[in-house]
C-alpha cells in the first residue's frame, strides 16, 4: 500500500498539468496593426512577468500562443494589463555572487512585456523575472523612462545600492507633500511604488486604474483523524548473537490532529504551506532466535508528530481538487520502550527528522489524504543499536474555516 502511495505521488507530480484547472477568462489584445481581438486568455495569476500567453478565440476554440512580438496591449478581465515596449533594461543578474563594480545599471534597449500596475496621469509599469526586476513610468503622453536602481559591490565585496529612482520621484513626480524624507522611505518594490503613484495621480486631480489588485493571503484550520499503518525493524546485532533486523509486526493505530494552512496569494491559490501536529503511535511484537533460543520482543512508541511542508493543488472544478504534499517530519516523544527478552529504555529514544509524501482529494470542506513516511531512526544517538520505523497513514479531514 505504501508503494502504491509513492507511485501515485510520482505520477501526479509529472502529470499535474493534466488535472490542473485551466481558466480562460474573457479579455482582448491589440495586435501590431492596432486591431482589437476579443478572446479568452489563460489567467495563470503570474508571479513573474509572463513571456507568452495562451488564448482561444472562443470558449471551445483551439489554444493559441501569443508572444511579445505579436501584440501591443493585452487585458484580462480588467485584472491584468500588459503592454510591449522597447525600453532601457539591465538584463544582468542581481544575485549577490554575480554583482559587478558598476554603480550605474548596464541599460540596453530591449523589447519587453510590461505589467501595468497603475494607470493614470502617471503610469507605473513592472518587469520581473526571478532576481531581475525593473520599474518604468510614463507621464501621460511623455516617453517611458526607467526608474533607476542598481545593486553593486566594491573591492571589499560590500553590498551597495544606487537609489537614483528616489531622486526621480522627487524631481519628476513632485506634488503635494513629496519631499526627500518621504521618498527615502520608498523601497524599490511594487507595493511602495504603487502607493506613491496612486497619491501622485490623486494630487494631480486625476484618477487611477489599478491592475492586479492586492490579494489577501488565506488561512485554513482543519481537524482530521484516521489511522497509521506502521512497521519497524530493530537491529541489536552489536549486543546479541542475532544477526539481521528484528522485524516487528505490521500494525494499525489511530491518529488525530489539526492542520494550519497558509494559501499563497498567487498562481490561482495552487500553492500553500502547512503545519499539521498529530498523535502518532506504534506497538508491534516480534519473535526471533538467539543461540537457538526463541526470544520475544515488543516495541512501543508514541509521539506528537509535526509535519511542516508545502501543498500543490490541482483544481478539478470549483469545489473539488487533488493535491500533493511534501513535508519535513519531526517527532516530540511522548513514550517509548523496547521490552521482552531485550529492553530499550525510554531515555535512549531520539527520533531523527524525516520526510513525508502525501496525496489527497478535497471536496468542499471535506478531504481525504494518504501520506507515506519512509524509515526514520528512533535511536538516533545510540551507537550499538538501531530502530527504524516506517509509517503510512490515511486520514479524513474537515476544514473548519
Amino acid at each position: 500500500m505504501k508503494n502504491v502511495c509513492l507511485s501515485l505521488f510520482v505520477f501526479f507530480l509529472f502529470s499535474s498539468k493534466i488535472f490542473a484547472q485551466i481558466t480562460f477568462e474573457k479579455g482582448y489584445y491589440i495586435n501590431q496593426s492596432n486591431q482589437k481581438i476579443e478572446c479568452f486568455i489563460k489567467n495563470e495569476d503570474w508571479i513573474n512577468t509572463p513571456s507568452k500567453f495562451e488564448y482561444k478565440l472562443s470558449t471551445d476554440g483551439e489554444v493559441k500562443i501569443l508572444r511579445k512580438n505579436g501584440f501591443k496591449t493585452l487585458v484580462i478581465n480588467d485584472a491584468f494589463k500588459f503592454e510591449t515596449h522597447t525600453v532601457p533594461f539591465d538584463a544582468s543578474s542581481k544575485a549577490i555572487a554575480n554583482l559587478t563594480y558598476e554603480r550605474s545599471p548596464n541599460l540596453k534597449d530591449t523589447l519587453l512585456i510590461l505589467n501595468v500596475l497603475i494607470e493614470g496621469k502617471a503610469t507605473l509599469y513592472e518587469f520581473s523575472d526571478g532576481d531581475k526586476r525593473a520599474f518604468f513610468y510614463k507621464k501621460e503622453t511623455n516617453e517611458m523612462k526607467p526608474l533607476i536602481y542598481n545593486v553593486y559591490t566594491n573591492e571589499n565585496r560590500d553590498i551597495l545600492y544606487n537609489n537614483r529612482y528616489q531622486q526621480q520621484l522627487m524631481t519628476e513626480l513632485s506634488c503635494g507633500n513629496v519631499n526627500e524624507k518621504r521618498v527615502s522611505r520608498i523601497d524599490y518594490k511594487a507595493g511602495d511604488l504603487k502607493s506613491f503613484f496612486l497619491d501622485y495621480n490623486t494630487c494631480e486631480g486625476g484618477t487611477s486604474v489599478e491592475f492586479k489588485k492586492n490579494k489577501k493571503a488565506i488561512f485554513h484550520l482543519k481537524a482530521f483523524a484516521g489511522v497509521y499503518n506502521g512497521s519497524a525493524v530493530t537491529d541489536l546485532s552489536a549486543i546479541t548473537f542475532f544477526r539481521g533486523g528484528i522485524e516487528s509486526e505490521v500494525t494499525w493505530s489511530p491518529t488525530f490532529g489539526f492542520e494550519v494552512e497558509y494559501v499563497f496569494p498567487f498562481n490561482k491559490n495552487k500553492w500553500s504551506m502547512f503545519i499539521a501536529p498529530n498523535y502518532s503511535s506504534y506497538k508491534g511484537d516480534s519473535q526471533f532466535y538467539d543461540l537457538s533460543i526463541n526470544r520475544k520482543y515488543t516495541l512501543e512508541y508514541s509521539a506528537i508528530q509535526v509535519p511542516l511542508g508545502f501543498k500543490h493543488y490541482m483544481f478539478l472544478n470549483d469545489t473539488s481538487k487533488l493535491f500533493l504534499s511534501g513535508a519535513v517530519v519531526m517527532d516530540f516523544l511522548l513514550d517509548a520502550k523496547g521490552s521482552g527478552n531485550y529492553t530499550i529504555a525510554k531515555d535512549r529514544f531520539s527520533t531523527s527528522a524525516g520526510v513525508a509524501l502525501g496525496i489527497g482529494y478535497s471536496y468542499d470542506a471535506y478531504s481525504i489524504e494518504a501520506r507515506y513516511i519512509p524509515n526514520r531512526e528512533l535511536l538516533e544517538n545510540a551507537s550499538q543499536s538501531s530502530v527504524k520505523l516506517q509509517q503510512f497513514s490515511i486520514t479524513i479531514g474537515y476544514t473548519i474555516f
